[in-house]
């Protein structure tokens, strides 16, 4: 044998052993990546609206974008604790409440409680602007993203009293 042929027979077998290398590194690399994708999906919880086998969990995923209905109700304004229905309203965290003024007054719905100097700083719908509950049908909404208990009320009438839970 020539070593012209020696020569590219060790290359041919130096090509092929680097190949399988590269085959074999391939596929512990995938399987690797499978291993991490399956830690990761099972350390997410069912909340998350994925189980642990990829299916989609429905009742998760609308517990989450579905909105709590609260109404102010129909003469409210000569109301307390009875003039947002229910209440109080209790939600899940990431949940949002959506307020509609079923009555024909002016509305608002403020965080806090009524002359604290903390009353609107989570949410209030305001006495001007586009979330302001001027008339019958208007709406406000907030989302809740922290465990908590949250007291509301109305600037326009300090007796009309709420609350949230988010648990």
């Amino acid at each position: 044998m020539n070593l012209y042929n020696f020569l590219i027979r060790i290359n041919l077998k130096l090509l092929l052993s680097f190949g399988l290398v590269l085959f074999v590194g391939s596929i512990v690399v995938m399987v690797s990546d499978q291993r991490t994708l399956a830690q990761n999906l099972s350390n997410s919880t069912m909340a998350d609206g994925i189980d642990v086998n990829g299916a989609i969990n429905e009742a998760a995923i609308a517990s989450t974008e579905e909105k709590i209905q609260v109404s102010i109700v129909p003469g409210s304004s000569l109301l307390t604790d009875t003039a947002y229905e229910p209440n109080p309203v209790e939600l899940a965290v990431g949940q949002t409440i959506l307020w509609t003024n079923n009555d024909s007054a002016f509305h608002t719905v403020t965080s806090g409680e009524a002359g604290e100097p903390d009353a609107g700083q989570i949410f209030d719908s305001g006495l001007a602007g586009p979330a302001a509950m001027i008339s019958k049908g208007k709406t406000f909404e907030h989302t809740f993203d922290l465990v908590g208990e949250y007291p509301y009320y109305c600037i326009l009438y300090p007796g009309m009293v709420g609350l949230v839970i988010v648990k």
